[in-house]
């Protein structure tokens, strides 16, 4: 059996010489990360499917710039950052942000208020909500290096940023998050993520 890489480079071959279908393994391979990853960027199910697809279209459209010098994984993680940041951007200029208010309440799974700060449905939606008060470049420092688990280097190199502006940017989102993991109702409640 092949790695994957040696299977998305085979794949990639095969889809440039003109067997389009064969695009279809990789999305069968990468889809459910890259998934994963852009849930990174929205809780809303339908938009986490239409920017998992948009992210397969513009990998498509590239497929011919990729140069095989990292795992194409790595490349598909790139293509989804970026994306996921243009979608933040452009959700701000529409004026669609989504506030925090002072009196929100974590939810569980199921929609209902949650009384369990530990319940992971209510924590994620918590630190999605908390991390949506954040300026775009400080929330993707933050959605980098603790959901994504890239060190300062890899997200200076997946941005195109200086490992002085990731520095910055992850000390000033942890700063504004710790001033509002002291306000009620979250006061006691946010430990596990600013510490």
């Amino acid at each position: 059996m092949q790695d994957s890489g040696a299977e998305d480079l085979a794949d990639i071959k095969t889809i440039l010489a003109g067997d389009v279908e064969a695009f279809e393994r990789i999305v069968e391979r990468h889809g459910v990360a890259i998934q994963r990853q852009m849930r990174n960027f929205t809780r809303d199910i339908p938009q986490v499917e239409e920017l998992t697809q948009e992210v397969f279209v513009e990998a498509f459209l590239n497929l011919g710039k990729f140069r095989g010098e990292a795992p194409f994984r790595n490349w598909l993680a790139k293509i989804a950052t970026l994306l996921g940041y243009k979608f933040w951007r452009n959700r701000e200029r529409s004026g669609k942000l989504v506030s925090l208010s002072a009196t929100a309440e974590p939810v569980a799974g199921d929609g209902k208020k949650s009384e369990n700060p530990g319940d992971p449905a209510a924590a994620a939606a918590l630190l999605h909500e908390l991390l949506a008060t954040l300026p775009d470049d400080d929330r993707m420092a933050m959605v980098l290096m603790y959901l994504e688990k890239l060190d300062q280097e890899e997200i200076a190199e997946r941005m195109g940023w200086t490992r002085v502006k990731v520095a910055v940017r992850l000390y000033r989102a942890k700063r504004r998050l710790r001033k509002l993991g002291g306000r009620e109702p979250w006061k006691g409640r946010l430990e596990w993520m600013l510490s």
